[in-house]
């Protein structure tokens, strides 16, 4: 699955995957039969104003096209009101877990998600989604032209792969590994995970902002085993509370 790795004003990194093509044709669809469920919804709303061969709005008919309209409006403009008061999302995104997000991590803004919205009618709607899925194909970041434009992209809420405590580590039993620190096992797999993940962003991404954070899962761990002493190898002693935890839990 492409990832992409997005720095925050913190200087820290973190990584998404972007939404595979698939699920962005899904969400599309899924769009698209809510708007034509509310097509059809309005059509017999309006049908309510017709009695027999007799047309309330028969001599009307600026109210009738005024309203017709003001009907189609949320059609027209679906896309850009979903994303911009839910997050970046549309009723299709939020069901397949996906969602849009600024290059740079954050939430998009109304002018990015508008320009976002314009490029739409020539990509999707006049194309039939032609030009917006060759765009994606050929771009690294998997973004249409409105996305390029604007700076925004799709991601994946939820990582496609399923990981266990038993995935993140060479699994080492009490053969090999004589555990250090027996009170580990009040640890949670969640606990243990955080600690293991914030090994490795260290490891790859070296500089403060990621040792502060192993500064502190040092000092708090230490504190939940009720240490006498901090370790002062803050890296080796995390290191070790993760194999001690697999041995001593998966043994």
């Amino acid at each position: 699955m492409k990832k992409i790795e997005i720095i925050t004003a913190h200087n820290v990194v973190i990584q998404h995957e972007i939404a595979p093509l698939i699920k962005r044709i899904a969400a599309f669809f899924i769009d698209a039969a809510v708007l034509f469920f509310y097509l059809v919804f309005s059509n017999l709303l309006l049908s309510a104003f017709t009695i027999g061969s007799i047309n309330l709005f028969e001599d009307s008919s600026g109210i009738a096209s005024l309203i017709y309209v003001l009907l189609l409006l949320p059609v027209f403009f679906y896309s850009f009101l979903m994303e911009t008061f839910f997050a970046g999302q549309s009723l299709g995104k939020l069901a397949l877990g996906i969602r849009v997000v600024n290059i740079n991590g954050a939430s998009p803004s109304i002018g990015d998600l508008f320009l976002r919205w314009s490029f739409r009618m020539v990509e999707i709607i006049m194309s039939g989604g032609g030009v917006a899925i060759l765009a994606i194909l050929v771009n690294d970041k998997k973004q249409r032209l409105g996305g390029l434009v604007s700076n925004t992209l799709v991601i994946q809420l939820k990582s496609s792969r399923s990981y266990s405590i038993k995935n993140i580590l060479t699994l080492k039993n009490k053969d090999n590994h004589e555990p250090t620190y027996y009170s580990v096992i009040q640890f949670t797999d969640e606990d243990v995970l955080l600690i293991k993940n914030a090994l490795e962003r260290q490891k790859k991404f070296k500089n403060k902002s990621h040792n502060e954070v192993l500064l502190e899962l040092s000092k708090r761990s230490a504190e939940k085993l009720q240490l006498a002493e901090e370790p002062k190898n803050k890296i080796k002693f995390l290191r070790t509370l993760v194999q001690d935890y697999v041995v001593l839990t998966r043994s």
